[in-house]
């Protein structure tokens, strides 16, 4: 799908015109250069880590990585926890 979104195309009209050699090399160059938002999120996630650490916030990048898995049920619990960890590092300033 994230191929079609960015192709501009709908799945069925990859399916009838992209042979499976084409969608080999789009998943060869998807492993060097992602062609998903996924990777907005980690340069997101880089420069929000620098800022916080610079300002002496004891962050990790998986603490501002944004996880859009929607896992398990207790998954806000831990992010509520990964805020308040954040916001108290902050407050120390």
């Amino acid at each position: 799908m994230t191929l079609a979104l960015r192709l501009g195309r709908t799945v069925e009209e990859l399916r009838q015109t992209m042979t499976a050699r084409e969608l080999t090399l789009w998943m060869a160059y998807d492993q060097q250069s992602p062609i998903s938002d996924r990777r907005g999120d980690v340069q997101s996630a880089q420069v929000a880590m620098a800022v916080l650490q610079s300002q002496g916030a004891k962050v990790s990048f998986d603490d501002v990585l944004l996880d859009w898995g929607g896992g398990a049920e207790d998954a806000p619990a831990e992010d509520d926890e990964a805020l308040e960890l954040l916001f108290a590092g902050l407050a120390k300033d």
